[in-house]
């Protein structure tokens, strides 16, 4: 795991210590701490890395690497199906120097070319400068666990694993302002959906896509690799035991591919059912007994280390705990610098201080990211069910039951609260499914940010909806059952644009790598193409992951209500009196994003928030 950036630009020197790309590098630190290296070629190539050093620890993993044919590479992640390439490698003559998996792949990309990313199982992203054809090649795996974001303007293209990277050249740093797109996203959802980022002349390479950078002629070409619509789209296989033997046979071998390091290995155990189920499976098949992380609260409703201790002791780890008071300035200020990017997610914060304490034991950690969205385990799903009944019951009744709800039940900063259930719930009459389904994740409706946000912005934004995203991709699985549509949505929005985005930025902030055993894949691919009900059931979810672990972890956390991770915010700004609170305070610091988008909001309306959340009274 590491930090990469460069650009491609003939105008430049070929200088690579002085200049844009020695600090590019540089604020990538944080992802690669134990080595920097930077390159330049002909024509203005500029290459830079961070090292994280997780295979090969001597200098046999030193980035940017050449190839035998030339070709130079700057990679972040893991190919978790190195050894096995290697071997077919050398059975075609390839010779290797060392254990890297950063060797493989440049000798996959000279053996194969582009169609070698169909090859690889992993989590990357990467850039390789092709000396012979003079094109710089990018690439991103399948579901988007790493990041890679770019910035083109004709003849000149920049990357990097993080914004702020790229701000560090001052050819970018120049033409930055606000996508009021991506703003209209965040507003939304809390986060911003597709290839955009918040910030107009920076896009991300979309999951599972390649592109090519053509110096000569300035141009740039990408593809998709791989279609997870196949897969949703694909017959259904039938549930039964032959099913869950295979299931657990992929779920093994990704946790085993995952285990190979040669630093110290980690889990991230919270006692839900999907982090428990990788801890029985690591502690089941490694060679030593992990040690486990857990992060906890005062706040009984967000605490969940008396489960994280159940399934330890269950399974035979030790386990090491953290509690957090989540209301530091200092934490959200570098929260946010990590982030780069509006984020809403409050499970952030935890994540960011349970990444941190596990740095200071391990290098990588296993964790169960990626089973909600894969086996259906959220409880939008079950509210989509509802949903197709209450969408049926009388217009006047809907109606009444909204209207009551609004009026008796009260905020609660509870986790997963059922006022704030019920009232979201509520409030989705009249929606078709599709609809539906993306107004449960919904922060401002499109009325509350036309209250929220400036005349010319919405005349700006025109008639964009953020929902259009969701709709295009239901039409691309289009005749699936509709809970598969629904998980391969949530696949190409929330987990890529939330989920993925959490776990990279808060566990680069340390340095430590996360690995995530049910987004391998094949596991994947597998796993939506069986019926639905391996899935979800007369309410019970993940079925086929609680069927297949019913011998390996304790009933009371097969049996667990979906809880989620997050973390208490009722706190944060709650003091006397409430102007002068800690949020209302941040918020008047850092409200100011340019001088061009001073007129983005009403501030009045959002102090007008904060005041009542300070009061306890939104």
């Amino acid at each position: 795991m590491c930090g990469v950036c460069g650009y491609v630009d003939p105008a430049a020197g070929s200088d690579p210590q002085h200049g844009p790309l020695a600090r590019m590098t540089r604020s990538l630190a944080h992802r690669g701490p134990d080595g920097e290296g930077l390159w330049a070629g002909d024509g203005g190539v500029h290459l830079g890395h961070r090292r994280l050093a997780i295979l090969d620890l001597g200098q046999g993993g030193t980035q940017p690497m050449t190839g035998e044919d030339g070709a130079v590479v700057v990679f972040n992640g893991e190919i978790y199906n190195h050894a096995e390439l290697r071997e077919y490698l050398a059975g075609k003559g390839r010779k290797f120097r060392s254990r890297s998996d950063t060797e493989v792949l440049l000798a996959a990309w000279e053996h194969w070319g582009e169609s070698c990313l169909e090859r690889l199982n992993g989590m990357f992203a990467f850039a390789l400068w092709d000396p012979r054809r003079r094109v710089l090649f990018l690439a991103r795996d399948r579901l988007g666990k790493k990041p890679l974001f770019f910035h083109h303007d004709g003849r000149f293209l920049a990357f990097a694993s993080e914004p702020k990277a790229l701000f560090c050249h001052d050819r970018i740093r120049a033409g930055r302002d606000i996508d009021l797109r991506s703003l209209s996203d965040f507003l939304s959802v809390g986060y911003v959906l597709g290839d955009k980022s918040i910030w107009s002349n920076l896009k991300s390479l979309p999951p599972a896509h390649g592109a090519t950078f053509d110096a000569a002629t300035g141009s740039l070409r990408s593809w998709r690799y791989w279609n997870l619509a196949d897969f949703v789209l694909a017959p259904r296989r039938p549930y039964d035991q032959s099913a869950r033997e295979h299931f657990m046979e992929l779920l093994d071998d990704a946790v085993r591919l995952r285990l190979d390091a040669d630093v110290p290995v980690g889990n991230f155990l919270s006692g839900g059912v999907d982090s428990s189920a990788v801890t029985a499976v690591t502690a089941r098949i490694s060679a030593h007994p992990p040690t486990a992380f857990t992060v906890g609260f005062a706040e009984r409703s967000f605490d969940e280390r008396i489960h994280a201790r159940i399934v330890a002791r269950h399974v035979g780890v030790r386990l090491e705990e953290l509690e957090v008071a989540p209301d530091r300035d200092t934490d959200l200020a570098a929260l946010a610098w990590h982030l780069d990017e509006p984020f809403a997610d409050t499970s952030a914060l935890p994540c960011f201080h349970l990444n941190q304490a596990a740095a200071r034991h391990v290098k990588v950690a296993l964790a169960g990211d990626g089973a909600d969205e894969v086996l259906a385990g959220y409880p939008t799903y079950k509210a989509n069910r509802l949903y197709s009944v209450y969408r049926h019951m009388p217009a006047p009744l809907q109606a009444a039951l909204d209207h009551t709800a609004r009026r008796v039940l009260r905020p609660s900063y509870r986790k997963v609260s059922l006022d704030y259930k019920l009232r979201q719930f509520l409030a989705g009459r009249g929606l078709s499914a599709e609809r539906a389904h993306y107004w449960w994740r919904v922060v401002f409706s499109n009325a509350e940010k036309h209250r929220l946000l400036s005349d010319d912005v919405l005349a700006a934004l025109g008639d964009y909806d953020p929902f259009t995203v969701f709709a295009d991709h239901f039409k691309e699985v289009r005749g699936g059952q509709f809970l598969d549509r629904c998980l391969y949505v949530d696949i190409k929005t929330w987990l890529a644009n939330d989920i993925l985005v959490k776990v990279d930025r808060t566990s680069m902030a340390w340095g430590l790598e996360v690995r995530s055993p049910f987004l391998d894949h094949r596991l994947v691919e597998w796993v939506l193409g069986l019926e639905t009900s391996a899935k979800m059931r007369r309410g019970r979810q993940k079925c086929i992951l609680k069927d297949c672990m019913t011998d390996r972890l304790p009933a009371s956390i097969l049996n667990r209500r979906k809880e989620g991770f997050g973390a208490p915010t009722a706190g944060i700004g709650r003091v006397d009196p409430p102007e002068s609170g800690r949020l209302a305070g941040l918020f008047r610091q850092n409200f100011r994003l340019s001088p061009a988008r001073e007129d983005v909001t009403y501030k009045s309306f959002v102090l007008r928030m904060l005041a009542a959340w300070a009061e306890g009274a939104a």
